[in-house]
């Protein structure tokens, strides 16, 4: 009887001793960076994230005036790429910020039409021409109030003194690609994009605002205070002014500091 007794102690041991050796083995799988960037910078964010072998990262694009609200309000994010220091400041003002954000990249402001539309072969080459050459039932995309490409056009048209006059013709879309997919599709038959996302698009550039008239466009990027893995997030941010990535953005339009 104790001998029987004996062995299946023994073997109760050795069978959690195994369990406790597979449980052991069984490890969580770390999760995915969580970047979120601005909807003009999505091809470069996604060719940095997926040529980084160190990073298993995942990219959301949008307005920056949207990431930055679902960031405050507690969506999870590791890093955040603006289109304005104007959101920047936003979460660093609600504590969202783990340390100071970096200049990525710069762009342009400009005004594009479908190509091969009415517009294109007019000779518009400022805001006034285009406003004449649209008429009294023209209308042209703009980016929504808060969104930045929207924002610096509101500030290059007031600049100028024509916003109020643009006022009946604005369109409001959700962020500058939804712009730029309107007049590529012929929906609207003009729009104030980035000059980036006019390169990427069957469209023609039909001025650029002189960079006087409105804030610098500028992109800054930042690690954020609730990061699941803020070591992932100060490397990816590392990565971000690397050379690759100055390469990728000069390629693409942009302006590197």
């Amino acid at each position: 009887m104790s001998e029987r007794l004996g062995r299946t102690a023994a073997g109760l041991s050795l069978s959690l001793a195994v369990a406790w050796v597979a449980l052991g083995c069984v490890r969580e799988e770390p999760e995915p960076l969580r970047i979120l960037a601005a909807a003009s910078l999505t091809e470069v964010v996604s060719a940095l994230a997926e040529q980084d072998q160190d990073t298993d990262a995942v990219a959301s694009f949008g307005s920056s005036s949207a990431l930055a609200r679902q960031i405050r309000d507690g969506a999870p994010a590791d890093l955040f790429v603006s289109a304005s220091p104007q959101w920047i400041d936003f979460l660093r003002a609600a504590g969202a910020l783990a340390g100071e954000p970096v200049v990525l990249a710069r762009n342009r402001l400009v005004a594009i039409a479908p190509a091969g539309g009415s517009l294109a072969p007019a000779g518009i080459d400022d805001p006034r021409a285009l406003l004449e050459a649209i008429g009294s039932d023209g209308r042209v995309a703009i980016a929504d109030e808060g969104v930045p490409a929207g924002e610096y056009a509101r500030s290059a048209l007031e600049q100028l003194g024509l916003l109020q006059d643009y006022l009946p013709h604005l369109v409001g879309q959700s962020d500058v690609r939804a712009v730029l997919h309107a007049v590529e599709q012929g929906e609207l038959p003009a729009g104030f994009v980035y000059s980036t996302d006019a390169r990427l698009a069957d469209v023609e550039i039909l001025f650029a605002f002189e960079p006087s008239t409105h804030p610098p466009i500028e992109y800054q990027a930042a690690a954020l205070r609730n990061a699941a893995d803020p070591v992932a997030a100060q490397r990816f941010l590392d990565h971000l002014q690397g050379e690759l990535a100055r390469d990728l953005l000069t390629r693409s339009g942009f302006e590197v500091p």
